[in-house]
């Protein structure tokens, strides 16, 4: 069974409520920016779930299907202070370091909701400013399917 990112936090909502208050899905950062651009009443930080994710097919040890997710975590920074934004940034790496360590508690068994979350690497880049002047970070993730088939008819 595949990895559901969105449906994963939405689970997981009432235990972050601070991370995970305004959780929207989106396909990409242009509906990123389409998203905070139709929120009506601006929240001061925002969750942000791709739906779509790449990732890479490794057959050497087993056929694993390693997908790539990607979340972002923005606020809203006030205009013209970078005092803000680095408080702003922090509290979003903050918030993101609290939803991976709750990721990884729920990955430790076979059928876990989040088993197959690899740690040994998550990506993460600056964002900023996007639309009404929020900054974040966007967080990048393997996610790995072992039950991936690979069927192979012939020599």
């Amino acid at each position: 069974m595949m990895f559901n990112q969105y449906d994963y936090f939405e689970g997981i909502k009432a235990q972050l409520p601070q991370e995970l208050t305004d959780i929207h899905r989106i396909t990409g950062l242009r509906e990123l920016e389409e998203t905070l651009e139709n929120i009506r009443n601006l929240p001061e930080y925002v969750f942000l779930a791709e739906d779509d994710d790449d990732g890479y097919l490794s057959f050497t040890q087993g056929n694993f299907d390693n997908g790539f997710r990607t979340f972002h975590i923005v606020g809203r920074v006030k205009v013209n202070d970078s005092a803000d934004r680095v408080r702003v940034q922090k509290n979003c790496m903050a918030m993101a370091l609290r939803v991976f360590k709750k990721m990884m508690a729920d990955a430790h068994n076979f059928g876990d909701s989040c088993y197959g979350f690899d740690r040994s690497r998550i990506d993460y880049r600056r964002l900023g400013p996007v639309v009404n002047n929020y900054y974040g970070y966007s967080f990048s993730y393997v996610m790995r399917d072992e039950n991936f088939k690979l069927e192979v008819n012939g020599g």
